[in-house]
């Protein structure tokens, strides 16, 4: 569902204000996401966690929406900068949060990596978070909530 540039508009000055993270250190909760970022980017894909990448890598993400991974996801200008806005506000700062290829796949972070190995579960895409985080739309991705495939080790 795509939202309307007005209302981008508004909101871009509620995100630019300061949108306070729900997550704490040690915590896998990131949620709720605002609207805005759940309905844009969600509508395809499990809103990913901005504190998971460094706000290069969300530069790069929002920048090439007009080829994202095969698909034009282009949005308006407003929605851009007003999802452009949150992410970097609430993107992680360390190193292995930095993606470590040019299309900023943030699978492709020496954190994720670390945490889901290289390779995803046979018959499973690394892409689609709620195959295993079942609370993942939700911006859920406690262990409580996950969901391993049998016989998958990293």
């Amino acid at each position: 569902m795509k939202i309307s540039s007005q209302l981008f508009a508004a909101l871009a000055v509620l995100t630019t204000a300061g949108v306070a993270s729900t997550a704490s250190a040690g915590d896998n909760n990131y949620g709720p996401y605002p609207n805005y970022y759940s309905e844009e980017c969600g509508s395809c894909h499990v809103p990913y966690p901005p504190q998971r990448m460094t706000q290069a890598g969300w530069q790069t993400q929002i920048n090439g929406l007009k080829h994202h991974y095969g698909t034009d996801a282009s949005v308006d200008a407003p929605a851009s900068q007003t999802i452009l806005s949150y992410l970097v506000n609430n993107a992680g700062w360390k190193e292995k949060l930095a993606p470590t290829d040019p299309t900023a796949r943030i699978t492709k972070t020496r954190w994720f990596t670390k945490e889901h190995g290289a390779t995803a579960p046979k018959g499973k895409s690394f892409s689609d978070c709620a195959q295993c985080h079942t609370k993942a739309v939700q911006g859920d991705f406690n262990e409580q909530s996950l969901k391993v495939p049998a016989g998958w080790l990293k």
